[in-house]
């Protein structure tokens, strides 16, 4: 119910509780208030119960506790509180080590944090050890690497993001950006106009405008 009616899906899990249901009518009751506009009640119960004591017969497993860690994490995150959003992946990380989402969600923290050579190391250890990687490991790879100079690794990575997922918005982004970086701006323009057909109500689209603006008020841009 949460996706489709966020609001009744509240009422069934207070309801629940009520009736003495467990964690995990808690965890639906968070995620409808995430839906409804209470983030921050929402993260807060995410995080409690990746908390939440082993060893209740009853209560949510390893892999339970990182879902729950990382759902938290992004909440926090959402909320611009990168500081507990690394906690609680770091958390997640202690119940379920390789857990993908949660290395994106820390290295999106990180980088919150301009903790740019953290997340750097973070994604290149998971990438090593990761089987299959998704486009979203090399595109935050790529920032980093952005971030701290490392031009020519930054555009391998996010070359093979889009590889991965060639309609990605972000990594579309990303490498726009690094494009303008090395003097490119017609590749950089085409790749911000893609982000804006793709993704146009998207965070990636509002920083597409912003990117094109600053290009079309530059005298020197071609």
């Amino acid at each position: 119910m949460v996706e489709e009616d966020p609001s009744g899906a509240l009422d069934y899990a207070q309801g629940a509780l009520r009736a003495g249901a467990g964690w995990q009518a808690r965890h639906c009751r968070a995620l409808a208030q995430l839906e409804t506009g209470d983030e921050e009640t929402a993260a807060r119960d995410l995080e409690s119960l990746a908390r939440m004591p082993a060893g209740h017969a009853d209560g949510p497993t390893n892999a339970d506790q990182a879902m729950l860690a990382r759902e938290a994490a992004d909440a926090w995150l959402a909320l611009g509180q990168a500081s507990r959003a690394r906690t609680c992946a770091e958390y997640g990380l202690t119940r379920q080590k390789q857990d993908q989402g949660l290395v994106i969600v820390l290295a999106r923290a990180l980088l919150a944090q301009n903790q740019t050579a953290e997340a750097r190391d973070v994604l290149s250890g998971f990438l090593t050890a990761a089987p299959q990687a998704s486009s979203q490991d090399y595109v935050l790879l790529a920032t980093a690497e952005r971030r701290m100079g490392q031009i020519g690794p930054a555009l391998e990575h996010v070359s093979r993001a889009l590889v991965l997922d060639p309609l990605n918005p972000e990594a579309l982004l990303e490498r726009g950006i690094i494009s303008e970086q090395q003097g490119h701006a017609a590749s950089a323009r085409q790749d911000w106009l893609q982000v804006l057909e793709l993704a146009p109500d998207s965070h990636e689209a509002d920083l597409a405008r912003q990117d094109l603006a600053v290009m079309a008020a530059d005298p020197d841009s071609p």
